[in-house]
């Protein structure tokens, strides 16, 4: 499905961006597509200019009359246990407007949550939520979907379900996709001017030296200052578990009495919060590319590092066998090539078609990782890496890394960066600098293309404001309805390894496997495991646990066109270096 490569794959979460700033900084090139994104800097300054911002009760936004702006048509009131101090919230009035997202008609909504659940008197928030009207007119309920980051919009993502999810679920659900806590059009992070985030991003350091790691960790700090200046008290409060609690004032203030829940990537890390939080009032969940937030920041990284090297393992092979790859003869010929072309970006970047940004070594390498999450797209790094091969010219790579990072021009189109590392920061702590030492030694071997040469990482959350006490404690949810798990074999950024340890820690779910390539499944695999997925979804009938699927030949073929589209348009935004 070409919109679910379009919009949700770049989506997985940039966590090890956040935990542990590589030696290449554009970890965190990732976000939606989508032309009417939420716009990164500006979208913060304007939320808060519009009263987005963190409220106080006295301004008349506050908790004691939360309430959105009017429309024409109202939610059907809260149901389901209302936690205490907390009725206002679930009581409040959601006037739905129309509004277009990325061409596609809509209804929009904002509402009031507290910053902090702690203090549910003291100042709110803004959350802004989208829903695609059942195509039926007669819903069965209301599906929200997250789209994965953290730093993924929902709105964006609910905006594409009709060429993303199955045609008998988009007609039978309300979808509803919601931008969290710190995110896009809701209440948002801010931390960096479009200038200065064109500008960490395109850097390329040598950390192999002192200079470079110098230079590494002073402009880190610029990041970090920036946010504590211009989203100093929002940071403490856009963890995953406060989220967690927003969605079920949502899921509350739509009328459903369960959430009916589809997250891909860090979207399974906030749907099994969900769940250890509310697992009674979980209904049909669906956690697809699942996440392991139990492992910390270090060990994440290595993980996702080796993930990511396996990927390209099998892209060189499969290359390597087309007879015409630009990169060598067999696989191991052409990760030599790759790593001698990126040393050559970094000593003498390659020109593109804007003479003020030759592509660099940590931009090709960017750019390389971002393929890894869909086989379908391998065909276009080959075009980019003969462009570079053939005719020394990295204005086609370059166009890719800007695509992958929401980038027009100067502007960026969402806030993924900023609002990633945020989140990240507050969900986790900080790693000790030894337990960085062993991974970043082990990747030295391990993994030479994407793991570097032994440098230790630096890590972004180390001078942040806020740090949780202890990493989060595993998803359980006891007592909760039958939740489905995805894990894919291949999986760049969320190790099949992952998806098994979920699916073993959950009380109560099934496992299902795709042998395929790239990141999550769902919408990708084909039939074996869409069908499954969809009667979950709309019937309530649990797959069965342990179904493997292997790839469909005519999956491939559809992605194939599919891909031949991608290239003449330049529509299909990248993944991240180390996304979650």
């Amino acid at each position: 499905m070409k919109a679910l490569r379009r919009l949700l794959h770049p989506l997985a979460a940039i966590s090890a961006l956040a935990l542990a700033v590589a030696a290449q900084p554009v970890a965190a090139n990732a976000s939606p597509t989508n032309s009417n994104a939420a716009t990164s800097s500006s979208a913060a300054n304007s939320a808060t200019s519009s009263g987005k911002g963190p409220q106080s009760p006295s301004s008349g936004k506050g908790t004691q009359s939360p309430s959105a702006s009017p429309s024409a048509s109202a939610s059907k009131g809260p149901q389901g246990n209302v936690p205490k101090g907390l009725e206002n919230f679930y009581k409040q009035k959601v006037a739905w407007s129309a509004c277009t997202k990325n061409d596609v008609k809509m209804k929009c909504a904002d509402v009031k949550v507290p910053l902090d659940y702690k203090k549910p008197g003291g100042k709110t928030i803004t959350i802004a939520m989208a829903k695609l009207p059942a195509k039926s007119g007669k819903p069965i309920g209301t599906l929200f979907v997250n789209p994965g980051g953290p730093g993924g919009s929902g709105i964006d993502l609910a905006s594409v379900a009709s060429d993303t999810f199955g045609a008998k679920v988009v007609e039978k659900y309300d979808i509803v996709g919601f931008d969290p806590r710190g995110v896009g059009e809701s209440t948002a992070v801010d931390c960096l001017s479009d200038a200065e985030l064109g500008k960490f991003l395109d850097s390329d350091f040598d950390m192999s030296t002192e200079a470079g790691r110098k230079a590494m960790k002073a402009q880190t700090q610029k990041l970090v200052d920036g946010c504590k200046k211009k989203s100093g008290e929002l940071l403490a409060h856009v963890g995953t578990e406060s989220t967690a609690r927003d969605l079920d004032v949502l899921r509350g203030l739509v009328g459903d009495e369960k959430l009916n829940y589809l997250g891909f990537s860090y979207g399974t890390e906030l749907g099994g919060a969900y769940g250890n939080i509310f697992p009674k009032k979980v209904g049909k969940m669906v956690l697809d590319g699942a996440v392991n937030p139990q492992l910390g920041g270090a060990r994440s990284s290595y993980d996702q590092t080796i993930g990511q090297e396996k990927s390209f393992e099998h892209y060189a092979e499969r290359c390597a066998k087309s007879g015409n790859c630009s990169l060598g003869s067999s696989a191991g010929a052409a990760k030599k090539k790759l790593l001698s072309l990126i040393a050559q970006a970094s000593r003498k970047p390659f020109p593109t078609s804007d003479p003020n940004r030759p592509l660099n070594g940590t931009m090709l390498l960017s750019v390389v990782s971002n393929f890894m999450y869909d086989d379908a797209q391998w065909p276009q790094l080959n075009q980019a890496i003969e462009q570079l091969v053939k005719q020394n010219d990295g204005s086609l790579a370059l166009q890719y890394f800007d695509t992958g990072n929401e980038r027009e021009g100067n502007k960026f189109k969402s806030n993924l960066v900023e609002a990633n590392i945020a989140i990240n920061c507050a969900d986790y702590p900080v790693d000790s600098k030894s337990e960085y030492e062993k991974y970043a030694k082990k990747l030295k071997d391990e993994a030479p293309l994407f793991g570097g040469n032994g440098e230790v990482r630096t890590d972004s959350c180390a001078t942040w404001p806020y740090h949780p006490k202890a990493k989060p404690s595993p998803y359980r949810a006891k007592g909760s309805a039958p939740i489905v798990v995805i894990g894919t074999k291949n999986d760049p950024a969320t190790p099949y390894s992952w998806a098994q340890n979920m699916h073993k820690t959950l009380e109560n779910s099934v496992l299902l496997t795709w042998e395929g390539e790239g990141h999550t499944a769902y919408g990708r695999a084909g039939s074996c495991i869409d069908t499954p997925v969809d009667e979950y979804l709309l019937t309530g009938k649990v797959p069965k646990d342990g179904l493997t699927c292997q790839v469909e030949k005519t999956q491939q073929q559809k992605a194939g066109k599919q891909r031949k589209d991608s290239v003449i348009k330049f529509a299909d935004p990248l993944a991240p270096l180390s996304p979650r």
